[in-house]
């Protein structure tokens, strides 16, 4: 890496160079990592939002369309019912 080569280059300098030109590489090389991460968690980040608009988008092409299985009054007049659930099947035309 970059650093790498900085360090060797810093390491053959005199002394007050090469102790400031250490010193600050290293504070250099700690930025650019936090740089590095910070880039990557926000790519991720964005990666991480793609997949569950992804999945809300196949979530809802894929959901079963609600239909009206039955209809009807109970109980008093005004009041009534209907069952919209496609898991409920629906109860023959005649009934005993």
């Amino acid at each position: 890496m970059w650093y790498h080569k900085a360090e060797r280059w810093a390491n053959k300098q005199k002394f007050p160079i090469n102790h400031l030109a250490l010193g600050f590489i290293a504070w250099l090389k700690e930025k650019w990592i936090e740089g590095k991460i910070e880039m990557t968690m926000q790519s991720v980040d964005k990666q991480a939002e793609d997949i569950v608009k992804q999945w809300e988008e196949e979530d809802e092409r894929n959901r079963p369309k609600a239909e009206i299985v039955e209809e009807g009054l109970f109980g008093e007049e005004g009041w009534s019912i209907s069952i919209s659930n496609p898991v409920v099947e629906r109860r023959p035309e005649e009934t005993n």
